[in-house]
């Protein structure tokens, strides 16, 4: 199975789902650790099909990732959609680093200075 059949055929499913349990968050507000624990727990559900195509070091990488952003993202002004955007980009970006060949320290390397940039232009645009 390549990552383009796995990624089509779980995002729909998690991604709607996502999207009708994390609606409390509409708009430009503070985002509540309620709120970004549900963002994680939907994230974490929806990467791991995932794990056997990235292997358990990249995958973790990825958890890493994301808890470390959602933290920083704890109580700011940013809007559920820009949170779901970061999280699918997390993703987007794993995904290409393995197509790219990335693996071990330069993939964990590359994906955590992807995620700090990504957050950091959040917080900076909010």
């Amino acid at each position: 199975m390549n990552v383009n059949q796995t990624s089509s055929a779980s995002q729909p499913k998690n991604s709607e789902a996502g999207a009708k349990t994390l609606s409390s968050v509409s708009g430009n507000q503070r985002l509540s650790f309620e709120n970004i624990r549900s963002f994680r727990q939907h994230f974490e559900q929806g990467i791991t099909p995932l794990r056997s195509i990235l292997g358990d070091d990249q995958h973790q990488t990825m958890i890493v990732a994301m808890y470390e952003g959602t933290e920083k993202l704890l109580n700011q002004d940013i809007s559920e959609f820009a949170v779901l955007e970061y999280l699918e980009g997390l993703k987007l970006t794993a995904k290409e680093l393995l197509l790219q060949g990335v693996s071990g320290e330069q993939f964990k390397t590359s994906l955590l200075e992807h995620s700090k940039t990504t957050i950091h232009d959040l917080v900076r645009s909010s």
